[in-house]
């Protein structure tokens, strides 16, 4: 009788523990995919964003991490459709420059960094200002005539709102030139603070959620790439460069 207590006691311990081990591994495939796809961003960033979400919302990490591996290949899919050059973020080495245009709208090309195209995006401060986020630099200014890209690939787009929140957005990602740096973390980017480092994406839709309440962001995921702010409702073709 003792024999089969113990033994029932021991496979209900292994089934117990069996469990969280599952979990365990698959977190750790997630977060190395993850980190895969996105090595400028370290695995403490990653965690430390994951936490604080989890801790804010009351999903599991293990959900958050393959919500944000699910998003990463939805974007990696998005862009092995899309034909196009592939620049390098921050660079003008296009062969067109992306021209002038109203201030409040953007402009989206493809690019990447060290990782996967995930595109770029920067807005019009005015029609031959662009204010944008790039790696090294930060929030910084270009003049559309420098600001170049490759033919073909690259769109202007307008925000359909009022003129006060397209100029208000502008004024505010002018703002933070030279004070934010830039930040490799597109994955959780839309839960992370306006105030601080940020990339090109998150800028542009910082400006539009603090001015006007709007979310330019097409799924609404937990990371705002560039190609969502280009494909969210509420913005309109302008022109094709």
């Amino acid at each position: 009788m003792k024999k089969h207590l113990v033994t029932s006691v021991l496979t209900f311990c292994l089934a117990a523990f069996s469990v969280p081990s599952a979990f365990a591994q698959d977190q750790i495939s997630y977060k190395k995919e993850i980190l895969r796809m996105q090595p400028d961003l370290t695995s403490a960033e990653l965690l430390s964003s994951v936490r604080s979400i989890a801790k804010n919302t009351g999903n599991t990490e293990d959900a958050l991490l393959q919500q944000i591996y699910e998003e990463l290949k939805h974007d990696q899919s998005k862009s092995k459709k899309e034909n196009g050059t592939i620049g390098t973020m921050g660079s003008s080495g296009g062969t067109v420059s992306v021209g002038p245009s109203s201030k409040g709208n953007f402009y989206y090309t493809a690019s990447q960094t060290a990782y996967m195209n995930h595109g770029h995006v920067g807005m019009y401060y005015s029609s031959d200002v662009i204010v944008e986020s790039v790696p090294e630099t930060g929030v910084r200014t270009i003049s559309t005539t420098l600001r170049k890209v490759d033919q073909g690939d690259a769109q202007v787009k307008s925000v359909t709102t009022s003129s006060t929140n397209r100029n208000n957005a502008a004024n505010w990602a002018f703002s933070r030139v030279g004070i934010d740096a830039y930040s490799y973390n597109f994955v959780t980017n839309r839960t992370t603070s306006h105030i601080g480092d940020k990339n090109c994406s998150k800028l542009v839709w910082s400006a539009y959620k603090l001015n006007g309440n709007l979310d330019l962001d097409v799924d609404g995921g937990l990371g705002v790439y560039p190609r969502d702010v280009r494909d969210a409702p509420g913005t309109q073709l302008v022109r094709n460069i």
